[in-house]
């Protein structure tokens, strides 16, 4: 691996390899939770105000654990009940593609998802003046 030191007017900046700055980059426990909190409320399809996310940190990975209520269909509606994905089902592909989402926008692996679901969300009746 090459390092290059920048010239003396660009400050005290090393370079370690090509075009990677050395050093490590810290980002607070907070902008973690925040993202993904928003991101598990973009999987499962509830608003993000209603998803709890803890994250558990080691120095290579991290555990998440995720809060949240579950969409369903309206009950009336038998047409999308008949349709709708067991809740299971919907839960264990929702845990997986979370883990990838978060690997990709954390830059590390998470080892794993832990998904409480807290209740069913179900839409919201549209009411027609």
């Amino acid at each position: 691996m090459t390092t290059v030191t920048a010239s003396p007017g660009a400050g005290n900046r090393t370079v370690a390899g090509p075009g990677l700055p050395a050093g490590r980059v810290h980002i607070a426990d907070r902008v973690l939770q925040k993202t993904a909190e928003r991101a598990a409320a973009d999987v499962i399809g509830v608003d993000a105000k209603n998803v709890h996310v803890e994250i558990v940190s080691a120095r290579d990975t991290a555990a998440v654990r995720v809060t949240s209520p579950f969409p369903v269909p309206r009950l009336d509606d038998t047409e999308a009940v008949r349709r709708a994905t067991p809740v299971l089902e919907a839960a264990r592909a929702a845990q997986s593609e979370l883990r990838s989402r978060l690997t990709r926008l954390f830059g590390r692996e998470i080892s794993r998802v832990d998904l409480t679901i807290s209740g069913a969300s179900a839409p919201q009746r549209k009411r027609v003046l």
